[in-house]
């Protein structure tokens, strides 16, 4: 494989104040991949830090959303802590021509997922 495109949106720890996320799903960042073509590798990594701020078990669900930020979901994680935890993962697809934008989003159903830092980095390898 080679890299055609690599790019990394997001915010990190100590450039905003740590938020709660609640039931109603947010877009946190997206990337904009170019020149996905037929047979293409397509990765898009995760990386997510957050906390809870209540004293039970908080809950995450991530996803990635494909085209737009209400868009079709092409992966999805619910993530658990009792105090922080670093969430990174990975989602590999097959490319093809009509895949451009990737969208991060998140909620946290019963308010307990506080959100410190996170990224959305998409690459394109040619096969």
């Amino acid at each position: 494989m080679t890299a055609k495109y690599n790019t990394r949106v997001g915010a990190a720890a100590g450039t905003f104040m740590p938020f709660t996320v609640g039931p109603d799903e947010i877009v946190l960042t997206g990337v904009t991949l170019e020149g996905i073509a037929e047979g293409d590798r397509v990765i898009l990594d995760i990386d997510v830090s957050w906390l809870k701020p209540m004293c039970d078990l908080g809950e995450l669900e991530l996803m990635i959303r494909r085209d737009a930020p209400d868009g079709p979901i092409i992966y999805w994680t619910m993530e658990t802590c009792y105090a922080q935890a670093r969430t990174r993962e990975e989602c590999v697809l097959a490319g093809d021509g009509t895949m451009r934008h990737f969208f991060l989003t998140a909620r946290s159903v019963e308010h307990k997922a506080q959100l410190a830092a996170y990224y959305l980095e998409g690459t394109v390898d040619a096969p």
